[in-house]
Parts: C-alpha cells; structure tokens; sequence
C-alpha cells in the first residue's frame, strides 16, 4: 500500500501572511488540527501550522494570537512523503518524528495530500485489517514523548 492510497487529497492551504485567526477557521471548515502553509499564489509547501504551534508558539509566549500570522507559528522545516512512498516507509517517519500529519508533495514540492494519524486508521484499517495491530504500535510511538533534550 502506497501513501496515495491513504492521504487525504487537496488539502486547503494558508499562505504565510494568512492570519492566525483566519487560519484557525480554514482549521473548523476541514475539521483538523493543521494546514500545510504555501507560497503565495501556489501549492508550494513553506510550512505548516498546528492548532498547537499556535498555542505553543504564540499564546504561550504572551503574543496576540490576532495580531501574528500563519508564518509567525509555522514549523518550517518538515518531512514530507511522495504519494508513491509505502506505508510502511511513512509511518516509520512519522515514528521516527514523532509528527502526527505528514504532506505529501509531488515532484515540484507542491502539496497534493496529507496522511494523518486520522488516515491511517480510518482508511488503511478498512482496506487491510492486517494492518490495525501495526497501525496501534506506531500510534503509541507517534504519541510517546520525545526524550528530554
């Protein structure tokens, strides 16, 4: 099984002076909790940004969430996958990187799809049920807390 079987396709996208505010509702329309960033007029990846980069980087650092932008809260350097990437290949990433959504970008680097936690329960569970015991093993290595640094 390949990443393309699985990703959600098309995801909206904020551009970095997109703001927070207005990021935070492109967050309710889709129903998640991240938006790849793009560059202006494009699909071309820049960032991402959670609804925890906003309050880790923002509120908790006593900034006005209303005043900052998408390019103030996102992480800028991230993993992505292939849509031709295995499964196996990007959930070992994601457990490597302890990251919960992973864009998947074509040859351009522009964002095509992203695979969530959400995907790979929903999606690869229903077409390989062989899978959910490996599926659960790498959700607890997702969610395990980094090692103190």
């Amino acid at each position: 099984m390949q990443v393309k079987d699985i990703m959600t396709p098309n995801p909206m996208c904020a551009e970095p002076s997109t703001p927070l505010q207005r990021v935070a509702q492109m967050m309710i329309e889709c129903d998640c909790g991240g938006l790849p960033v793009c560059q202006p007029g494009s699909r071309r990846l820049a960032g991402f940004v959670t609804d925890r980069d906003i309050v880790c980087r923002i509120l908790a650092q006593g900034l006005n969430p209303l005043e900052r932008t998408a390019q103030d809260a996102m992480t800028r350097d991230m993993r992505t996958v292939r849509p031709d990437t295995s499964l196996d290949e990007c959930i070992r990433l994601m457990e490597e990187f302890k990251i919960r959504r992973v864009p998947v970008t074509n040859e351009q680097g522009e964002v095509i799809g992203i695979v969530s936690q959400a995907d790979l329960i929903r999606r690869a569970v229903a077409r390989e049920p062989d899978l959910v015991e490996e599926i659960e093993e790498a959700l607890e290595e997702i969610s395990e807390p980094r090692a103190a640094v």
